[in-house]
């Protein structure tokens, strides 16, 4: 019970993986939710007891609101949330089809709102909390072929921007981090490709490293946004 829990979406692949084994071997209880039983099993497999599985979707309140009122009543208070769920389509935006473009936003903006909202209720009573999410460079500038990821990513931002102030006189600090490229899945699934050489773009475990960074900083101090990205780019 006194662990210090942290709650991440988007917890079974990816940076999203690479954070939830590198804070539970720091000793924190990682809550990890994903979509998927298959990998969310491999996870606590390879990350040991300090990682507790959640299967849902973020894109379901309901469930998400199931999960939180979960933790604080068996597991003790979060003090971290994560936003980290997202996919990706590097496409023509004429070319993408409106049901994906609904799955980008839904997923990846609107699955951060539903969780942050959720989430504050319990952070303003304690007059405490971090949230840190998990958006991209193409939050922060537009893109080729990424105008429905980059909507989705411009709003993450534009949301912790303006929910930042709302929340600061609550002791709650809000993190953007946007990376660039990095080395996960989607680069090599579907018909997605990497412009550059993907033996140059960064690991998912810097971007673990931010988190773990991050969350060892003082509660005095705010980290309003990070942008990274390996050397062959430039945002």
């Amino acid at each position: 019970m006194n662990m210090k829990n942290v709650v991440i979406t988007g917890a079974s692949k990816g940076i999203g993986e690479a954070i939830s084994l590198r804070l539970s071997s720091e000793g924190y209880r990682v809550c990890a939710i994903a979509r998927g039983t298959k990998e969310l099993k491999q996870l606590t497999v390879k990350g040991g007891t300090n990682i507790i599985p959640f299967q849902a979707d973020v894109t379901d309140p309901r469930k998400i609101e199931e999960i939180f009122q979960h933790i604080e009543k068996d597991l003790g208070p979060i003090q971290v949330l994560i936003n980290n769920a997202g996919i990706y389509q590097g496409i023509h935006f004429w070319d993408q089809d409106i049901s994906t473009i609904n799955t980008i936003i839904d997923i990846n903006l609107k699955g951060s709102l539903f969780c942050t909202r959720l989430i504050l209720p319990y952070f303003i009573s304690r007059r405490k909390g971090r949230i840190i999410n998990i958006a991209s460079v193409s939050g922060v500038r537009g893109i080729p072929k990424e105008t429905a990821y980059g909507a989705a990513k411009h709003g993450m931002v534009g949301m912790a921007d303006a929910l930042a102030q709302e929340v600061k006189p609550y002791g709650i600090l809000v993190t953007t981090i946007c990376p660039g490229a990095v080395d996960t899945p989607l680069w090599r699934e579907g018909d997605t490709v990497y412009h550059g050489d993907l033996n140059q773009v960064m690991r998912p475990e810097e971007i673990a490293g931010l988190v773990s960074f991050l969350l060892a900083q003082s509660e005095h101090t705010i980290y309003k946004r990070i942008v990274v990205f390996p050397h062959n780019e430039w945002h």
